[in-house]
C-alpha cells in the first residue's frame, strides 16, 4: 500500500514544482496585495501620514485616492467605482525603509540579478529600460526600479492605461 501512495505523492510534488509562475504570484509585497479592502490596511500599516483627495481617473472611470505611509515606505492608491462604498488597493509602491518582500523573496535592496533569476520567464523584454525590470506588463504587472544594481522600489499594479 505504501508504494502507490509514495508514487502519487512524488508525482503531485513534481507537478506542483513544474507549474509555471504567473504574474499574479508576484503581485504581493508582504501582506499588501491588489484588491485588498482599505479597512485591512490599518492593521498592516497603521494610520496614513498623508491622504490625497478622491479624484475621478479618466482612463478607468474609477475614483482614486492616494494614502502615504511614510514611516513604512509605502504609498497606496485606493479605488472604487462611483457608487461603491468600499475602497480597494488599485496599485502601490514600496521603498526603503519597507522590509517586506514578494512571495518569491525579492524586496528593496535585492539585486537586479536576483530579480532576473527569480522572474526570468515573466520579464517583459519590450518594457525593459535602464533602471527597471517589468514582470508581466506595465498594464498589470510588477515594476522593479533598479539603482546601482539594487531594487530601489517595487511598483505593483497598472502603470499605464
Amino acid at each position: 500500500m505504501r508504494k502507490p501512495t509514495h508514487a502519487l505523492l512524488c508525482l503531485l510534488t513534481a507537478t506542483a514544482l513544474a507549474t509555471p509562475m504567473k504574474v499574479t504570484d508576484a503581485q504581493k509585497v508582504g501582506n499588501l496585495r491588489l484588491g485588498l479592502e482599505s479597512s485591512q490596511l490599518a492593521p498592516l500599516l497603521g494610520k496614513p501620514s498623508k491622504e490625497g483627495k478622491p479624484v475621478e481617473e479618466g482612463a478607468t472611470g474609477l475614483t482614486v485616492k492616494d494614502q502615504t505611509f511614510k514611516k513604512q515606505g509605502v504609498v497606496v492608491t485606493l479605488s472604487r467605482e462611483k457608487k461603491a462604498r468600499v475602497w480597494r488597493v488599485e496599485r502601490f509602491v514600496v521603498t526603503a525603509p519597507c522590509a517586506w518582500k514578494t512571495p518569491q523573496g525579492i524586496g528593496v535592496g535585492s539585486t537586479d540579478q536576483e530579480v532576473r533569476k527569480v522572474y526570468g520567464q515573466l520579464l517583459d523584454a519590450e518594457s525593459q529600460a535602464a533602471g527597471q525590470l517589468v514582470v508581466g506588463t506595465i498594464y498589470d504587472g510588477v515594476i522593479f526600479h533598479i539603482k546601482k544594481g539594487k531594487v530601489e522600489s517595487i511598483f505593483v499594479g497598472a502603470a499605464a492605461e
